[in-house]
């Protein structure tokens, strides 16, 4: 069930005075926008209805954004005024206690993780806010495995053995066995176990991890103090967000070191985390993701793969960490926060730069070259179609996904002028040819700033 509201201009709604005036906000400062970040895993037996309340509110408020409901929770992103999303938190809060199978259950054992996040003051307010409302049910909060994929190498898995029984007697079937054998034993050999075995044992884990609770939450002290007097051979920071995000801002301890998973996509972990070998044998794991919601199921999976490790993840994800601290000395996160929403990055950072341009790797974090993400102006592999970072000097050099060779109008800010007339290159997450679709994800391992 999916519903997309069309709403008017948020800017256009605060116009009513009597309105702006109760409130005390003035709506043309960024200050009075937010955008809330949220999540709660709680029962929910009527899905539907809850669906129907969010589309409902919403639109009351002119809230606009993303929102997943299903049976085990919720997960949202919206955009609007920062009063309008504080009676947002309140009424869902009162609905859940509502919807929740135990209707005992007091207000404060309702764990609603939400976070206010700030526009960013150099982009207008009006694209940094969704222009429309996505409320759909989902079977899960966030998706972790590929239920698919696994339906589909069972089933696979079925096939193949039925057909080597029926035509055992074919010679020329036995002599397609043996290669296929050949090639399957070079695979397993390769992958140290084979992708096979571990994919079988992927339902089993799933299973086991469901019967777990969450690992233990720091806050961003808390964080910070374990992370200071964790045992550096022992412990590992595990950054569960992909490629693109660790890109531009990760964590970096002087005694701990962070492994970036580099994955496409979330369901990419199980796999990744089960056969990384700097995951094996650690006694300690801090994991991080932008706002919580991911390691509250990935925190679950790394206890069922590995019992014998404490496994801690950072409450509020990054997102909080940057806002409880506001220490630049303090801060053990570096560069800037990727988050999904119209703003691609957070505001709240303090000036490091740890990204890199792909053509010249001078130091570079901006997707989008002085765009506002909403104008689809942001550098794109043309295969995989993955964000790539290419500075504004560069980029006027390469075709990225989308471009033409007409376009002029993306290369405002270079020297047209010395521009070439031959013909652009495509440009590809490795330059000149693609290394992520249909590739496995290549994990690095970072020591004191640098990579493994």
């Amino acid at each position: 069930m999916v519903t997309c509201l069309p709403s008017e201009t948020p800017l256009e709604r605060v116009a009513d005075e009597d309105t702006a005036d109760q409130i005390g906000v003035d709506p043309t400062q960024h200050n009075s926008w937010r955008v809330a970040l949220y999540y709660c895993y709680i029962d929910l037996s009527n899905v539907s209805e809850h669906v129907e309340f969010h589309r409902q509110l919403c639109k009351k408020l002119s809230l606009n954004g993303r929102i997943r409901v299903s049976s085990e929770g919720l997960n949202g992103v919206l955009t609007g005024l920062f009063s309008d999303l504080k009676q947002y938190e309140d009424k869902v809060l009162e609905q859940l206690l509502e919807l929740s199978p135990h209707d005992d259950s007091p207000m404060d054992m309702i764990d609603l993780d939400v976070k206010y996040c700030f526009l960013r003051e150099d982009l207008p307010i009006q694209p940094q806010l969704f222009d429309k409302l996505i409320c759909k049910e989902t079977s899960s909060v966030i998706s972790l495995f590929d239920n698919a994929h696994l339906a589909a190498t069972s089933e696979s898995s079925t096939k193949q053995n039925s057909t080597r029984r029926s035509k055992q007697s074919n010679r020329r079937q036995r002599r397609k066995q043996q290669r296929q054998e050949g090639k399957k034993q070079s695979i397993e050999k390769e992958m140290s176990g084979g992708k096979a075995a571990l994919s079988a044992e992927l339902p089993r884990i799933q299973n086991e991890m469901m019967k777990l609770s969450p690992s233990q939450h720091l806050t961003a002290e808390e964080w910070n103090d374990k992370l200071r007097r964790a045992d550096g051979e022992n412990a590992l920071l595990l950054d569960v967000r992909n490629i693109y995000e660790s890109r531009v801002g990760h964590f970096s301890s002087s005694n701990v070191p962070t492994l970036l998973t580099n994955t496409r996509k979330y369901s990419d972990l199980p796999e990744l985390l089960a056969e990384n070998p700097n995951m094996k044998d650690k006694e300690e794991v801090f994991m991080y993701c932008t706002g919580g919601v991911r390691c509250e199921r990935v925190s679950m999976l790394v206890q069922a793969m590995y019992p014998q490790t404490k496994v801690y993840q950072l409450k509020g994800g990054i997102q909080r960490y940057l806002r409880e601290l506001e220490n630049e000395k303090m801060c053990l996160f570096k560069g800037k926060n990727f988050v999904f929403d119209p703003r691609r990055t957070d505001p709240v950072h303090f000036g490091e730069t740890v990204g890199h341009c792909l053509v010249c790797e001078a130091p570079h974090d901006d997707y989008d070259n002085g765009n506002a993400p909403s104008e689809s102006k942001e550098a794109r592999c043309n295969t995989c179609r993955m964000l790539v970072l290419i500075c504004s000097q560069c980029r006027p050099r390469y075709l990225c996904w989308g471009e033409s060779e007409g376009e002029e109008g993306k290369l405002e800010g270079a020297d047209l002028e010395n521009k070439s007339r031959e013909p652009r290159p495509r440009l590809y997450c490795s330059i000149d040819r693609c290394v992520h679709e249909g590739a496995r994800p290549q994990p690095e391992l970072l020591k004191l700033g640098t990579r493994e």
